[in-house]
């Protein structure tokens, strides 16, 4: 069989405040934009890893004065039909640093973002940057994922 670069999709569309507006506590506020992005079709020699355009991440936490995080987890692999590639190969890079920071995407464990201490307002926006290992190894075809942002103070 031949190999052909990968061309995926990795969507990223759920967004899980812990915080509802009303209940006492810290108010919290996550948007994401866009809500999907892709990785382009690139020959894995020349471009070992592959980038999509860059996300928009806005947080803001009020009426807090403890710690907080913004975490991301994968609801899974890359799917495409019967084809898989491990989520693991995705990771990402964000700034500004603080409070964002790089890292890899997890199917078991939400991984960080982005934390801090005390109230974000007005709110703030993070640049994100997923990135692909691209590999022969990848079936050819289009691949999806969702990701599940969660802003969290406790």
């Amino acid at each position: 069989m031949t190999r052909l670069p990968l061309a995926a999709t990795l969507v990223a569309i759920c967004l899980a405040p812990s915080a509802a507006w009303g209940q006492p506590g810290p108010r919290l506020e996550v948007s994401v934009s866009p809500t999907s992005i892709a990785f382009p079709s690139a020959n894995p020699d020349v471009s070992p890893v592959i980038a999509a355009a860059p996300v928009v991440v806005t947080i803001r936490v009020r009426q807090s004065s403890g710690p907080w995080s913004l975490t991301v987890l994968a609801n899974g692999d890359l799917i495409a039909g019967a084809s898989t590639v491990d989520i693991t190969n995705v990771s990402w890079t964000a700034t500004p640093a603080p409070p964002f920071q790089n890292g890899t995407l997890s199917k078991t464990v939400a991984q960080r973002m982005a934390s801090g201490t005390g109230n974000v307002n007005p709110a703030t926006n993070g640049s994100v940057t997923f990135r692909l290992a691209n590999s022969w190894n990848y079936d050819a075809g289009v691949y999806t994922q969702t990701v599940i942002f969660t802003l969290s103070a406790p």
